[in-house]
C-alpha cells in the first residue's frame, strides 16, 4: 500500500514539513516525515473523565507543533502578565520552555522531571529494541548500533533526542532501522510505543507541572480572569515584534480544534488535509489542565 493514497496529501505534507517551526530546527531531511504522518494517523488517544474531550490528543498534536503553554510562551503572549525576566517558577535557573519542561531540577518527593524524563526514554528506547528483537534474529551489533543512536541520548540531551520526544522521528533511526526491516513494519513497530511513551511524559511530567504551574499563578496574583480579559484599560501596554506577527494570524476556539481532532482522526480522515487549519494556529494555547 502506497505510504499516501493522494497527490494532494503528499503535496500538503511537503508545505506541512515546510513550516517555518520545523524548518528552524534544520533541514526538512532531518527528519522522516512518513513516519511522523503515520504515527500521528494512528492515535487513538484517551478522554479527560471531568469533560469527555480528547486532553491527551490535544497534548500531543501540541507537542509536536512545540504551542504547549509553557511560561515562555505566556511571556510572549501576554507580557503585561508575565515578566519576561521570570524564570522557571521550580528551579528558577532558567527559562521555562518546551526542553526545559523534561530537564528541570526541581526535586520533589514525588516528582522530579529530569530524572523521570531520562528514565522514560530509557524505558522507551529498551522497549522499541525487544519489539523489533522479536520479530526476528538480529547480531549484537543491531543492538549496540540501536542504542547507540544520537535520538537515544537522554544525558545532554541531545538535539534528536529532544526531537523525538516531540513525536518528529528523526531520520537517523530510520535509515538505521531500514537496514533491517522494512518501512512499513519500522512504523507500525514505533507508532504505539511513541504513544505509551507520550503518554507516560503527560501523566508524570506535564500534569504534575500545570499544578505547580497554577499554585505559582496564584502567589504573583495572576487569575484566571486576568488571563481571559487580557490589558485592563489602566495597564502599561507592551508590543514586541512577535505580537505584531502573531497579531496578523487567525485564531481558533478550543471547539474548533475539538472538532478538527474528531474528524480528522477519530473518523479516520487523513490530518494532513487539515494544512490550513494548522497554519492558522497562533501561538495562544488551548487549555490542557490548569494553563
Amino acid at each position: 500500500m502506497p505510504l499516501f493514497l493522494h497527490k494532494a496529501d503528499a503535496r500538503a505534507l511537503l508545505s506541512f514539513c515546510s513550516m517555518a517551526r520545523f524548518t528552524a530546527l534544520g533541514s526538512p531531511s532531518l527528519f522522516d516525515w512518513a513516519g511522523i504522518h503515520f504515527c500521528l494517523s494512528q492515535i487513538k488517544g484517551f478522554a479527560s473523565h471531568k469533560n469527555g474531550r480528547p486532553e491527551f490528543w490535544i497534548f500531543r498534536i501540541k507537542l509536536l507543533l512545540d504551542i504547549l503553554p509553557t511560561l515562555t510562551t505566556f511571556q510572549q503572549r501576554k507580557p503585561y502578565l508575565y515578566s519576561s525576566d521570570w524564570l522557571c517558577p521550580q528551579c528558577n535557573s532558567a527559562p521555562e520552555d518546551l526542553n526545559h519542561l523534561w530537564t528541570c531540577p526541581y526535586i520533589l518527593p514525588d516528582l522530579n522531571p529530569c530524572l523521570t524524563y531520562r528514565s522514560e526514554v530509557i524505558k522507551f528506547r529498551d522497549s522499541c529494541l525487544s519489539a523489533f528483537l522479536s520479530l526476528k534474529s538480529l547480531d549484537v551489533a543491531f543492538q549496540t548500533g540501536f542504542s547507540a543512536l544520537d535520538c537515544w541520548n537522554y544525558n545532554t540531551p541531545s538535539s534528536s533526542c529532544f526531537w523525538l520526544t516531540r513525536g518528529l522521528l528523526p531520520a537517523h533511526l530510520t535509515m538505521f532501522l531500514k537496514q533491517y526491516f522494512p518501512l512499513s513494519v519500522i512504523y507500525k513497530t514505533i507508532s504505539p510505543l511513541l504513544n505509551d511513551f507520550q503518554v507516560e511524559l503527560y501523566g508524570e511530567i506535564w500534569l504534575c507541572q500545570n499544578v505547580l504551574f497554577h499554585t505559582w499563578e496564584e502567589s504573583q496574583g495572576i487569575s484566571a480572569a486576568s488571563k481571559l480579559h487580557g490589558l485592563s484599560l489602566n495597564s502599561p501596554t507592551i508590543i514586541t515584534s512577535s505580537q505584531l506577527h502573531d497579531s496578523s494570524l487567525a485564531t481558533v476556539s478550543q471547539d474548533s480544534w475539538i472538532s478538527w481532532i474528531s474528524s480528522s482522526i477519530i473518523r479516520g480522515g487523513s490530518w494532513i488535509s487539515h494544512l490550513d487549519f494548522l497554519r492558522r494556529l497562533t501561538v495562544q494555547p488551548l487549555r490542557i489542565s490548569f494553563r
